[in-house]
């Protein structure tokens, strides 16, 4: 059994020279209840969840080659996001925009994962690059528009776990096949909270949350555009808290 506490969006940490949000998880045994491990992460853990959910999407909603992807914000969940998406598509090209660190960013992975990189000069310009688009901001504004997409573009959105927040436009949202993590979470703090109070969208307009596409219901069927939105859940946090316990037991 995994129990996290979770201290986000403390974003005025970086100027005192801390992680911009904290969290521990408490590992306990399912049979005696004893306490077995708990590990102070600071997002280490919940970022690479994350990026696990992020490749997850990758593989089920776009093309097996020719991926030119697209990273909008470029900060440690985009690192994250940019390792998953190699594991399952390892062959792809990869542009990064953000308002800071877009350069050091495509730098790093470049070099990391052994794929290209290049640095766009706005969002518009990544988008009309690219056919897979990961966001990962701060959500304080929308990052892009809809006639900026190609066809047969897929939005993978993780920025919003609040409801201050909202990275995708509500029409891009109204258009897309949306595809949720988890329905009543998106609905209240993820993208589709927008379209919902501005009475453009409701839950019957989810085409699918995302393990209906591992067991089975298909994910991209044409060009149609995409979003999946991923403001993380407890199942995640539940299965990186034992894969750490297993890993650390195993020292």
């Amino acid at each position: 059994i995994t129990v996290k506490l979770a201290c986000v969006s403390f974003y005025k940490n970086l100027d005192r020279g801390l992680p911009p949000g904290s969290g521990i998880f408490i590992v306990v045994d399912a049979v005696t209840g004893s306490p077995l491990g708990i590990f102070q992460e600071n997002r280490a853990m919940t970022d690479l969840r994350t990026g696990g959910a992020g490749a997850v999407a990758v593989k089920y909603t776009t093309p097996l080659e020719g991926n030119v992807i697209g990273f909008i914000g470029c900060g440690a969940i985009a690192r994250n996001m940019a390792r998953a998406a190699k594991v399952v598509r390892p062959n792809f090209t990869g542009v990064a925009y953000g308002l800071a660190g877009a350069e050091e960013f495509a730098t790093e992975m470049s070099e990391e994962l052994g794929v290209p990189f290049t640095v766009a000069s706005s969002s518009q310009e990544l988008c009309a690059q690219s056919n897979v688009i990961f966001t990962q901001t701060t959500g304080s504004e929308t990052v892009l528009e809809l006639d900026w997409l190609q066809p047969g573009t897929t939005i993978i959105a993780s920025g919003s776990d609040q409801p201050t927040k909202q990275e995708i436009p509500n029409d891009v949202l109204k258009n897309s096949k949306y595809i949720a993590d988890l329905v009543k979470q998106t609905s209240k703090v993820g993208e589709l909270r927008g379209p919902i109070q501005a009475g453009v969208m409701t839950e019957d307009d989810v085409y699918a949350e995302l393990g209906e596409l591992v067991n089975g219901k298909p994910g991209r069927e044409g060009d149609e555009l995409i979003v999946v939105d991923l403001t993380g859940t407890g199942a995640q946090d539940a299965a990186i808290g034992q894969v750490a316990w297993n890993k650390l037991s195993q020292l």
